[in-house]
Order: structure tokens, then sequence, then C-alpha cells
């Protein structure tokens, strides 16, 4: 089998991420890989640096016709069953790209964000046309939203995206990392691992550790993500709490080094599809409170192995964080629950098996 993945993703992102972790998988069990991506981007160079057969894909526009007509001859020229396409653009020129090509590659399509679908008539024809034969969502959430679309749910499946277990694993806590960063090795954490952003609710927890700050509670809280470092997050946070209570890091690219030395993760986003930092964070036990929107009440049980809380109830988050700080068997609990949870139902092996089944099935048909 030879599978063509396509995304227009240059910086490296948790759905670039994903992407290549699938092509990797598919790689040790025979099928022959080619992933088309922009030249010169993190997704191009990692892809050359593992062995893939990579190919430039820069589409100038949303809907590229040039790049589209490239991609067509492409199809025929190496004759792909699969054709993936990853991210939006992707969507758009493969969907053009099979429209125009002799030979008509299975087009599967990822949908990893929880956004409204277009209401227009050409983003109707986009979505319902049988020219892509399967939806991959990366959640029920997420599948429900394409379903109530008008795609027929035959055409829909849920793929859960996977953990990297070799990098994101419970383990013991690193005081060396800790005292790095500043902190004393008994410092209780708090972790935001995610962009600086009012979807991803920076401001919801500071709301939150102000009330816990009033009650002589003592902790430390980190932000990690882009623009977490921002001038603006500083001041947002000085006016409730002392700036010594916080770590402001910016983009970071040793996560798990921060989820080693967090006590608590808490992802308080107001709009999500699947939390890819909860992933994380519960892979490596920590114990984790998520809003409950999108698909995070698929991973998350709440009172289970975490917390979930109504998006936006800076109280509710409070008193979680609460209940979690006074209740050491509490957060074990949470932790050992989370990891099994991880490893039975979102790994890469996982992840790429049931991608696979995908594949299988409409090339057996066509």
């Amino acid at each position: 089998m030879k599978v063509l993945h396509i995304s227009e993703s240059y910086r490296w992102s948790g759905g670039a991420a994903q992407l290549l972790f699938l092509a990797d998988c598919l790689r040790k069990n025979g099928i022959d890989n080619y992933i088309a991506c922009p030249s010169g981007g993190d997704l191009f160079n990692r892809s050359v640096y593992n062995n893939f057969s990579v190919m430039d894909f820069s589409p100038k526009s949303k809907m590229d016709i040039k790049e589209s007509l490239k991609y067509s001859r492409i199809f025929d020229q190496f004759k792909f069953d699969v054709v993936h396409a990853h991210h939006p653009k992707a969507h758009n020129v493969a969907l053009i790209a099979k429209l125009f090509s002799k030979h008509k590659p299975v087009l599967t399509v990822s949908r990893r964000v929880a956004y409204k679908l277009p209401g227009n008539i050409l983003g109707k024809l986009k979505y319902k046309t049988k020219l892509v034969n399967a939806y991959i969502a990366v959640c029920d959430y997420v599948r429900d939203m394409l379903v109530d679309y008008g795609i027929n749910e035959d055409r829909v499946y849920t793929v859960y995206s996977g953990v990297d277990k070799e990098k994101f694993f419970k383990r013991e806590k690193d005081t060396n990392f800790k005292r790095e960063l500043g902190l004393n090795e008994n410092d209780f954490v708090i972790s935001l691992i995610g962009n600086y952003s009012e979807v991803k609710g920076q401001h919801i927890l500071i709301d939150a550790l102000k009330l816990l700050k009033e009650k002589s509670y003592k902790f430390k809280v980190i932000f990690a993500g882009v623009k977490t470092d921002s001038e603006e997050l500083k001041e947002m946070f000085k006016k409730y709490l002392p700036l010594e209570y916080g770590l402001f890091l910016g983009l970071r690219d040793d996560v798990e080094k921060i989820l080693n030395i967090t006590d608590i993760s808490v992802n308080p986003s107001i709009k999500e599809a699947l939390a890819g930092t909860l992933r994380e964070s519960m892979s490596c036990g920590v114990a984790s409170i998520a809003s409950d929107v999108g698909g995070n009440r698929e991973l998350l049980k709440n009172g289970v192995n975490g917390y979930l809380i109504k998006p936006g109830d800076f109280y509710e988050l409070y008193t979680k964080i609460e209940n979690l700080m006074t209740n050491e068997n509490l957060r074990k609990t949470f932790s050992d629950n989370a990891v099994k949870t991880i490893n039975d139902n979102f790994t890469i092996e996982k992840m790429a098996e049931d991608t696979m089944r995908i594949y299988l099935k409409y090339c057996k048909g066509s």
C-alpha cells in the first residue's frame, strides 16, 4: 500500500506530530509513506530527518488551483492507494486534485478542531462530496458535529490521537529540573500548558488562584506555551497575585519535564476538541482538571481519573484544586487511573491501527 499524507503545517503542531507518528507506525507495518508539506518547515525537516519521501506542498490560498492541478498530476504519477489530508488547505487541494486526476485514490480527511462547519454552498459541497471517502474525527464530539452537518455517519470515524509514551510517562520527580526553574523541592506546582489566549483560560485559572491565595495556600503556578512569557499575562497575574507565585516560561520544547514536576495540571479552555496537553498530563500521571468542553469528557471521567468543570467557572476550578491540594491519596488515585486510561485507549499504536483499518476498508472496496 502507498499512502500520501498532506498538510500545510509549517510550524510544529499537535496535528503535525500525529501525522509523523502515524507515518512511522505505518512504515513499521510495511506501508510506503510519502509526506507533502511546506518545504523548509518543521514538519518537512523532521520528515526528511526520519527518512520519509517528502515533497513540497505550499498552497498560496485556501483553494489554490495551481497546487491542486500539480497534485492531480502527482496522483496520476505515483498512483497512491490512499491520500490522507490532515489539515484544511490539504483537504481543499486534495479534493480538487482527485476531481481532475485520472487515478482516484481513497481520500481520507482528518478533522481535529471543534470549530463550526461552514454554512455556505461551497463549504457544504466540500464536506458532503462523495470524493471524500472517509472523515477521521479526533473525538466523538467532532464526529457528531460532522454527522449533524449532514455527512453520512457511515463515512465518519473517531480515531483518538495518540500520546508519545516514550516521552510522556510517569516517573520520579526531577528535583534538579525543579531547581533549574528556581523552585524549591517542596513547592506545590500547578501548571497550565497552552498558548496564551482568552480561549485557553489563563484568566480563569488566575481567578481561581486568587481565592486559594486568600485562604493562605502556598503554591507555584507554571504557564508554558506561546506568549505565556508576555507582559500582558504578567500584568493580569500581578493584579491578583504576587508575581513570584508564577513562572512565565513561553514556548517550551520540554513539556514532559514540566509535567514531571507538576502536582496538578489545569486545562480550563473555553473551547476545545480534545486537549492534547490533557492527554499528555494524564500519561505522565499528573492529577488533572479540565473544562467539560468538546471531547474532554471522552478522556477524563469526572471523579475517576480527574475532574471536569463547567467552562469558565473559576469558583468550581478553585474548589477542585483545593480538593486535590489537600488530598494526596486522591491525587494518587487520579494518577493511576489516568495512566491506565491512556495506555488502554490513547496510544500512538492504537491510533495507527484504527487509521489503518479505515484505509483497508476503503481500499478493499475500491
